[in-house]
């Protein structure tokens, strides 16, 4: 029988199929996909709209009042090193820890919870979308929506599901992750690794909530955010200590040279997004470390949990294989995600999520 297995590397949209984690789109271990469902209960934080015109001020959190953009000012993080860069080629990510003081990750994930605390609650600029499948999709590009947790008891009006995710406009709309988003750091991480003409495409927070926090099935960022070749970078902040008790991250090291992207997301009608099959995969950008032979061979990967602290960075490429198990513990595990990927490179009108914001 079909189970709800686990969201997929978009806001809008889960897994239904065999609780097979390498089975998603991308994912190393060939077999039947499982299929793309849509969330049809999605609620919008349109207030933000105004509170960012009228509140929002270049270098500091309107929410906290905690200035932000110490640590990621300080000259020796400008950039990365050539050991760091080596690293990042050869596995695929790279993991920076402390990246963010305390008081800094901490006003972060207090906007983040107000802003899910409002939602929640409902009320003025709070917008609720009860959608079918005959119904136009809201798109997430440039507005916080929510979607909520599947798993556990079903919500009420009363008692709402937990929400999963807030996306896909946080870094335009949630004043305190604009600064961070757009800081001269990642500008210089971006540059260090060969980006021209870096953009903004989506960015996410992802909730996991203590004891209901769902599955994120294995997948390649570059399927959403999509360039030929592939440039997807991912920057992912933990906003709280991430373990493999609350759902950490977890990686397949030296996959993004060995396993291509095979199909992206493109905005069919009425707005659903959907997967696309590529006539011809495409594989990472050659590196001067890593010529890339474009012969594909059957890969069994191993994925390993990437603990870390509060406010620590993990970077990761594209066409890596990442996923992420359920939080069944008591803690919580907060995260902030942002893609980017090269605007020199072709982007195709029809890609859902689209490269707008420069970095």
């Amino acid at each position: 029988m079909n189970e709800l297995v686990g969201h997929a590397p978009l806001l809008l949209g889960a897994f239904v199929g065999q609780n097979n984690a390498s089975a998603a789109p991308g994912g190393g271990e060939r077999g039947p996909p499982p299929t793309l469902v849509l969330h049809n209960q999605i609620a919008e934080a349109d207030y933000l709209r105004t509170l960012l015109k009228t509140r929002y001020e270049a270098n500091h959190s309107p929410i906290t009042g905690v200035t932000l953009g110490r640590a990621v000012q300080k000259p020796q993080l400008q950039g990365l090193t050539k050991v760091q860069r080596h690293s990042f080629n050869t596995n695929g990510y790279l993991v920076l820890s402390n990246i963010l003081a305390g008081d800094e990750a901490t006003a972060l994930l207090e906007e983040a919870r107000d802003v899910m605390r409002a939602i929640s609650t409902g009320g003025e600029g709070v917008i609720r979308h009860v959608l079918s499948d005959t119904m136009e999709r809201p798109s997430p590009i440039g507005r916080v929506l929510a979607t909520f947790e599947t798993a556990g008891t079903p919500g009420s009006e009363n008692t709402p599901r937990p929400i999963a995710r807030l996306g896909c406009g946080v870094h335009r709309l949630m004043p305190a992750f604009r600064t961070l988003t757009h800081s001269s750091f990642h500008r210089s991480i971006a540059a260090s690794l060969g980006y021209g003409s870096p953009r903004v495409t989506q960015s996410q927070l992802v909730a996991k909530s203590a004891g209901v926090g769902g599955e994120i099935v294995a997948h390649q960022d570059s399927c959403v955010s999509f360039t030929n070749p592939p440039s997807g970078l991912t920057f992912w902040y933990a906003l709280e200590d991430a373990t493999v008790a609350n759902g950490c991250l977890s990686v397949a090291p030296g996959s993004h040279l060995t396993e291509p992207i095979r199909e992206r997301m493109v905005q069919g009608d009425r707005g659903i997004p959907r997967f696309e099959p590529l006539n011809t995969p495409l594989w990472a950008r050659e590196t001067a470390y890593h010529p890339i032979t474009g012969t594909e061979v059957e890969h069994e990967y191993v994925y390993e949990p990437l603990e870390v602290k509060q406010g620590s960075l993990v970077l990761f490429h594209g066409n890596l294989l990442h996923r992420s198990g359920r939080n069944a513990s008591a803690k919580s595990r907060m995260a902030y995600t942002f893609s980017i990927v090269d605007g020199d490179l072709e982007s195709p009108d029809d890609c859902y999520m689209k490269p707008m914001h420069i970095l």
